[in-house]
């Protein structure tokens, strides 16, 4: 399995989450999420479907449980439909994002993301398909600056968007495709399993699945836990381990072609939030308060080699039909 080693002093939380409009969405989604009713609903991994989870942490009145079985982290009881669709596409939170300001910002300051990002997912398409230029489906587009860089790459015949996110506009494809890029969309689902089902029709048989979503069992998300800023609800609750989303995908299906956690920022998050650390968090202190710039960009690189990254990516082949 392909390892990653690789370091983009480039590349820093602020082109991510930048200050200036984080702060206000975390806010407005705190203000939604502490309206929700208590759930008393059974708890059980999504992803494996076992009872078999402790809980992990509370944030703003939900919980967070870390399944025993397969390392991932999820937000249960779930969340019902009406409660997701309120949330993403009609809440002040969704307006914000939606919103001229919103989405410009995003653009300017991710230009670089993601153009690495279609150069990685070209590098794919050559490797395991070839060059040629291909019908693809973006599915839960949530940008229209990464729509419009999608549309100009190479290997891309005709583009459709299937259950995008505002302001991004549907165009959905009455024909399989070639490619489906899932891109941070897991994280968000309540049924794993019903998304997979979805993209599978939409999906030729041998065509291509491009996955990359937040993973429970990475370094920053271990180590923060409610104190990290970069997970909340309701925009992470599905978070699976590599191994929670290979078996996801064999279930389906798919043969798992790669599957890395080339993140760059893990211990960046947690250097930023030092204050923050846990105090059972021994190990975590001291490596951020005692050691200097090159032995942490070695320990991220140690991340990354070794899966234990909270970015997660998989290329997957549909290889069977699952009903």
């Amino acid at each position: 399995m392909i390892r990653y080693k690789f370091l983009d002093t480039s590349i820093h939380e602020m082109n991510i989450h930048p200050n200036s409009i984080f702060s206000k969405e975390r806010e407005l989604a705190r203000m939604f999420v502490s309206q929700l009713e208590k759930n008393n609903s059974l708890v059980y991994c999504p992803l494996c479907k076992s009872g078999n989870a402790e809980l992990f942490f509370e944030k703003w009145g939900q919980k967070y449980y870390l399944c025993e079985t397969d390392w991932s982290v999820n937000l249960l009881p779930l969340p019902d439909q009406k409660i997701m669709r309120d949330y993403f596409f009609t809440s002040e939170l969704a307006k914000f994002r939606s919103s001229t300001e919103y989405q410009e910002l995003a653009t300017r300051l991710r230009q670089g993301l993601w153009s690495n990002l279609v150069e990685w997912i070209e590098g794919r398409v050559r490797r395991y398909v070839g060059m040629d230029k291909y019908h693809v489906i973006d599915w839960g587009s949530k940008f229209t600056g990464w729509i419009n860089r999608l549309e100009k790459a190479h290997f891309i015949s005709n583009l459709n968007m299937e259950e995008p996110l505002p302001p991004v506009k549907s165009y959905e494809s009455t024909v399989q495709a070639d490619l489906i890029c899932l891109l941070d969309v897991i994280q968000r689902t309540t049924n794993p399993h019903e998304l997979l089902k979805k993209v599978s029709k939409k999906l030729s048989l041998n065509g291509l699945l491009i996955i990359t979503c937040r993973s429970g069992s990475g370094f920053d998300i271990l180590t923060l836990r409610e104190h990290s800023d970069n997970v909340f609800p309701l925009d992470h609750i599905c978070l699976p381990s590599p191994k929670g989303i290979q078996k996801l995908l064999e279930e389906h299906g798919y043969k798992v072609l790669e599957l890395t956690t080339p993140g760059l920022l893990d211990v960046e998050f947690v250097k930023n939030a030092k204050g923050k650390i846990p105090s059972d968090q021994y190990f975590q202190k001291h490596l951020i308060s005692q050691f200097d710039e090159a032995t942490l960009e070695r320990m991220q690189i140690f991340l990354q080699q070794n899966n234990l990254s909270s970015h997660l990516r998989v290329v997957a082949r549909r290889v069977e039909d699952r009903k």
